[in-house]
């Protein structure tokens, strides 16, 4: 059984995708990103962006690009800086530093777009060596009134970068500020464009298909592995350049570990998998969870905790609509979450005192929902006033839901071995269910809900091949 399991990984492993997937933004999009973020910065204001050299250790994808830097820019090579100040003359609206053609190390690490390049294919009206910014950036930055910087986690860079513009200020006879740009950047990534949309679709996508074939797969004896690689490589055969975060299949004792990194357990008959897996595509991020029994029949026990999940996410997914503030999605997931966990007798108390005691974190400890997009957890306010406790800032977001936004939801239950209380037959339980929804005038709309996720669809989903056995 485990050979044929096996051998149809690898037929799911080797089908051929047609890469049909959106085709990338061109100079234009970005221009127009770097337009609207001047609308909203001082008329004199000179706007510098860096982006990170990549890491010294070899990683095992490709070179990954800052999303705010490429958002801007998109420019996709490692150890860039940007300037960009539109009321600048001519040949200094908008200059790139990069590094510079060199074939002895570009036939390691791949091609370079070089100076002339960077004009010719990303619009700079000016490109340098990275090494000539500290000589360049003086007239560049030169009689601005404001600095607006981007430091991509290069705390070096922005150290320098303020100290020379603090020298700047202590020559003239006003005072020059300096911020961070990121939390204005943020708030423009908040909102999706048709573009950003389309490749979010593709990610989706890719990502549904990746469960599904994983689905499919499951089957006692099986390792956890199998059915990760049957989502990575239907999410990179499809044309995604990397999988969103490091794919989570847990089983059994491992289905209650929220973040699981291994995908090395065999799985055994009567145990469930918390599946969290799905890829990135253009750079834009899905993120989408299925859970079912590693049998392909729910037992009991497994399909009450899973209809409660699944209630709380479908009344959370209709939250999540223009007008709504971000916090109702939570409040949604969590009382239906809190009345099936006390119903089941796991909870003790009324919803209130649960509530008050939060001993519901004992099983349901995690938020309902994050904005999605170029990141995972991608950028952007949630408006709350205090977000020191856990528990307080998921309940108290405050960001107005608006049309092209999109989160995620993704309530859960786990319930862990020996929990205090509990009946041995909930033990090493877990659920969660997690879609992608775009707010839209008309409604949510669930991107990722061609995964399976009712209960006869995923029994349906999860039937083995002819002559294989359960």
């Amino acid at each position: 059984m485990r050979i044929r399991t096996l051998l149809a990984a690898l037929v799911v492993c080797s089908s051929p995708f047609v890469l049909a997937g959106p085709p990338a933004p061109g100079p234009e999009w970005f221009l127009a990103h770097r337009a609207a973020l001047a609308a909203k910065l001082p008329k004199d204001a000179v706007v510098v962006l860096r982006g990170p050299a990549e890491p010294e250790a070899e990683a095992a994808d490709a070179y990954r690009p800052d999303s705010s830097f490429w958002y801007l820019t998109g420019f996709p090579e490692a150890d860039a800086i940007a300037v960009f100040r539109p009321s600048a003359a001519e040949g200094k609206r908008y200059v790139l530093f990069l590094r510079p053609k060199n074939w002895t190390e570009e036939r390691w690490t791949g091609r370079r777009a070089g100076v002339e390049g960077a004009k010719a294919d990303y619009r700079a009206e000016a490109a340098f060596p990275i090494e000539d910014f500290q000589k360049e950036s003086r007239s560049l930055l030169a009689g601005a009134k404001a600095l607006f910087y981007l430091d991509a986690r290069d705390r070096a860079f922005r150290e320098k970068l303020i100290t020379s513009w603090q020298a700047f200020a202590a020559a003239g006879t006003e005072s020059l500020p300096a911020s961070d740009v990121a939390p204005v950047v943020a708030q423009m990534r908040l909102v999706k464009d048709a573009t950003e949309l389309a490749f979010l679709r593709e990610a989706v996508a890719l990502s549904v298909r990746g469960h599904r074939a994983a689905m499919a797969l499951a089957a006692p004896g099986t390792n956890e592995g199998v059915l990760k690689a049957a989502q990575v490589s239907a999410c990179l055969a499809g044309g995604a350049a990397r999988m969103a975060y490091a794919p989570i299949v847990g089983s059994g004792p491992n289905s209650v570990i929220l973040h699981y990194p291994d995908a090395s357990r065999v799985m055994q008959r009567g145990e469930m998998i918390v599946n969290d897996t799905a890829c990135e595509y253009g750079l834009y991020a899905a993120d989408v969870t299925r859970s079912y029994p590693v049998n392909g029949t729910f037992s009991p026990e497994q399909r009450a905790l899973y209809e409660i999940v699944l209630a709380a996410q479908k009344a959370a997914i209709a939250k999540a609509a223009v007008g709504s503030v971000h916090h109702d999605v939570q409040d949604a997931a969590y009382e239906i979450i809190v009345d099936g966990l006390l119903k089941l007798g796991l909870l003790k108390g009324t919803r209130e005192e649960v509530k008050t005691s939060r001993s519901f974190a004992a099983f349901f400890p995690h938020g309902t929902s994050h904005w999605l997009g170029l990141d995972v957890h991608d950028v952007g306010s949630y408006e709350i006033a205090d977000p020191t406790d856990r528990w307080t800032r998921y309940s108290s977001s405050m960001a107005k839901l608006k049309p092209g936004m999109v989160l995620t939801v993704e309530p859960g239950i786990y319930i862990p071995e020996k929990s205090e209380g509990v009946d041995q037959k909930w033990w090493n339980i877990g659920v969660r269910i997690e879609d992608d929804v775009l707010v839209t005038d008309k409604g949510p709309e669930c991107l990722s809900c061609g995964a399976p996720r009712e209960i006869t669809d995923v029994e349906k989903a999860m039937k083995p091949a002819a002559g294989q056995s359960r």
